[in-house]
């Protein structure tokens, strides 16, 4: 919402893409009550069923899913890709990073889990920011978090778990994790 109304970019295009398009909408969902909440009545932010629309500098926020072959044409000041661990390819992220050649002040936001399948683009990606933040590689247009447990972390002590679960007891419970 911040790159929507704050980024002070004219025509902002705020992206937000997953996998599928109901994973998506998760994202969306946050952003859509958020409007909803800041301006009430509609008059400056319209929510619509997959996008909102901010008129005062005609930019708009829309959700989309991975289909690579329907991306072409946008123009993305920000783009949210979101669940990358489960992409099958790039493309996508690749679409919306290449949307955004001329905008002033672009940023892309890669979120995932871990996952599983080390064949899949996002491990890539994790190797390469691992590789960024060892000093092995320079990449000052990257910024990474990556939250997990130290090598020499025991996994079973509950004290360590906050490392690769920083939102623990937040958006999901010692009890689950425990179980």
């Amino acid at each position: 919402m911040y790159f929507l109304i704050a980024d002070g970019e004219d025509g902002a295009e705020v992206d937000l893409a997953a996998n599928s398009k109901e994973q998506a909408k998760i994202a969306f969902s946050f952003c859509s009550n958020f409007a909803k909440q800041l301006d009430p009545s509609a008059k400056i932010l319209k929510a619509y069923r997959d996008s909102i629309l901010l008129d005062v500098n005609d930019s708009k926020l829309k959700v989309f899913a991975a289909d690579d072959s329907k991306l072409d044409g946008f123009n993305a000041s920000f783009g949210l890709v979101d669940e990358y661990h489960s992409a099958k390819n790039s493309k996508v992220r690749d679409v919306i990073k290449s949307s955004m050649g001329m905008r002033r002040n672009p940023h892309l936001c890669t979120i995932t889990t871990a996952g599983f399948d080390k064949t899949l683009p996002c491990y890539k990606l994790r190797t390469t920011a691992i590789e960024i933040l060892n000093g092995l590689k320079e990449d000052d247009s990257l910024f990474v978090a990556i939250y997990s447990l130290d090598v020499e972390d025991d996994w079973t002590d509950e004290k360590n778990w906050v490392k690769c679960t920083p939102n623990l007891d937040v958006t999901v419970t010692k009890k689950y994790i425990k179980e």
